[in-house]
């Protein structure tokens, strides 16, 4: 893997507990095949080798493909499991589907399996398996956080989850064993691409329903067909993946396993980095990333595919106010964030949909102007707070100079990245509007929850896109989609019982957005950015800026890490330094 060179965003224009070893209770399955039976925990000189030391940054609430909606989560899903198609550097490449045909109108895909794919415990897998991994997706009861990566696609699958059709009626079709159909409302060309995402990985049936909630976490219920299974979970420490000898292309997995260890402050986990007790990471110290850049060779520094957002709780005072988030939103100094706060390449946002986002026809949707920045849109300026703006838009609200405004709060995921963000959002709320506002810091999981359902006034989130269409980023504003945490919906929805009040401006965004999903070429990129506009202009959210990806792979200790066009590791084909 080769160092990337961090040039704000250039690349764009171009291109677009101890960590000592694997020590730990074993874990003894009973029924997940001679694979689990097997296992015991194995240390750093164990026969079989070290296992490859892998930090995540947070420790997910859940890992199950069928009901992610969390990037750390994504990360250990696609060592688990393998979809239809995998991501790789290049975009992707056939996975347990070994070709496929598209029908005329480019609506219907036929998947055909490859007849060695098989599950940890030694059974095949088949396409009965992916007809109930997406059709579970779309199960009213579920709701799963997944619902719109099937309901915008497949013919069905919408109206079974809204209780007007039935289950047989979803297209996604076990044909015969090894042969997948897939019947989507619209021709979707990047559809093999979409699929390789965790959301679209199979589960089998007989596990999950055995075990119930929580599956993924136990070793014995925990059946992938990945390069890796799970060997042992123990709570606030790590995850162990133990090499799947039942995989298709066991030969050639290197690894005998991984360590993930959950580290959640970015000093502590740079330091076991030096030390040579972690391999691979992201998410580093801010303060030390131009250090890190300049001086070791095994940085990687590239644009990442989303945007990050401050999101408004639309249905809470006093975030009800159209004004006061317009307020909020040009008060921050987007440039200050990226340039003093991250550190680390990220580009001020003017916008939600990202410059990586592509039309149809490959070019972008923003181009960003000869400083690298973004052109200002709709009263944000990238490079620095309005504040005389925010201030009348904070007096029409009905609170000149702040008079009267109650104290709020801005809620996170207690990362150091996040604490750093909102302390500098709420220096600048204090300064540029004369508000006050208080912190609090939550556990991802329990956040993720918080934000899911509403109890929050103010909260960062982010979202990643790959494939680089601009549905992937758009789709979290949707009315239908479990994702919308401002709580922004002009209609209810199942998957979001506690979001009972209504908000209007809402329905524009939805009528373009379908209209986007139902269009091709430049129909479909006019029918983004009339959602964008109902976005903005109603602003449940604001965009900070956009993101780039930085972490380090120690390639004396570790060599053949893959890092996927999505910025998301596969190790499949890693191998420890002797």
């Amino acid at each position: 893997m080769k160092k990337k060179k961090l040039a704000l965003f250039l690349a764009l224009t171009m291109v677009v507990a101890s960590f000592a070893g694997c020590g730990g209770k074993k874990e003894k399955a009973s029924d997940n095949g001679s694979a689990k039976q097997e296992a015991e925990t194995e240390t750093e000189g164990s026969e079989e080798g070290r296992y490859l030391m892998w930090r995540l940054y947070s420790e997910p609430k859940q890992w199950d493909p069928t009901n992610n909606s969390e990037s750390v989560s994504d990360a250990i899903c696609k060592q688990l499991f393998e979809g239809l198609t995998v991501s790789t550097s290049d975009g992707f490449k056939p996975g347990i589907a070994e070709k496929w045909d598209v029908s005329e109108d480019g609506k219907t895909y036929t998947f055909h399996l490859r007849k060695d794919a098989k599950w940890s415990d030694g059974s095949p897998v088949t396409a009965k398996d992916f007809e109930y991994s997406w059709r579970r997706i779309c199960d009213p009861n579920f709701a799963s956080e997944a619902l719109q990566a099937i309901t915008d696609y497949v013919v069905g699958a919408t109206e079974y989850f809204e209780g007007t059709g039935e289950y047989d009626d979803i297209k996604a079709t076990a044909i015969d064993d090894y042969t997948f159909e897939v019947v989507l409302k619209n021709a979707t060309p990047f559809f093999p691409q979409l699929v390789a995402n965790d959301v679209y990985l199979p589960i089998k049936k007989e596990a999950v329903e055995a075990a119930g909630e929580g599956w993924e976490k136990k070793p014995e219920s925990a059946i992938s067909n990945g390069a890796f299974y799970l060997e042992e979970y123990q709570v606030g420490s790590h995850l162990l993946l133990k090499k799947n000898p039942y995989y298709y292309a066991a030969d050639e997995v290197k690894l005998p396993g991984i360590k993930a260890v959950f580290i959640t402050d970015d000093n502590t986990a740079y330091q076991a980095y030096q030390a040579g007790e972690i391999d691979v990471m992201d998410h580093l110290p801010a303060e030390q990333i131009p250090q890190i850049v300049a001086e070791d060779p095994y940085v990687i520094v590239s644009a990442d595919t989303g945007a990050q957002f401050l999101n408004f709780n639309v249905d809470k005072a006093p975030f009800d106010n159209v004004h006061v988030r317009k307020a909020v939103a040009k008060a921050i100094d987007r440039k200050q964030i990226t340039e003093q706060v991250l550190k680390d390449g990220s580009i001020p946002a003017s916008n939600f949909i990202a410059p990586t986002c592509q039309k149809t026809d490959g070019t972008h949707f923003r181009e960003l102007e000869a400083d690298g920045y973004p052109a200002e849109e709709y009263g944000i300026d990238p490079r620095q707070a309005k504040v005389e703006d925010a201030q009348a838009e904070l007096a029409e609200a009905g609170y000149p100079n702040g008079e009267g405004f109650p104290e709020v709060e801005i809620t996170y995921a207690n990362t150091e990245k996040n604490k750093r963000l909102c302390e500098a959002i709420q220096q600048m709320l204090e300064t540029n509007l004369n508000i006050k506002v208080k912190l609090r810091a939550e556990e991802s999981s329990v956040f993720s929850s918080t934000k899911s359902k509403g109890d929050y006034q103010m909260a960062p989130g982010g979202w990643t896109n790959n494939p680089y269409d601009a549905s992937g980023l758009i789709k979290l504003f949707y009315s239908q989609n479990g994702n919308n945490t401002c709580q922004w919906r002009w209609r209810e929805y199942k998957g979001a019982p506690n979001d009972t009040t209504l908000n209007p401006g809402n329905k524009a965004f939805d009528e373009a957005f379908d209209k986007a999903m139902a269009s091709l070429g430049e129909e479909r990129d006019a029918a983004w950015e009339e959602a964008n506009k109902a976005l903005m202009d109603d602003m449940p959210i604001t965009a900070l800026y956009y993101p780039s990806f930085v972490a380090l792979v120690n390639e004396d200790q570790v060599e053949n890490v893959e890092l996927t066009l999505g910025n998301s590791f596969m190790f499949s084909h890693a191998e420890i330094v002797e």
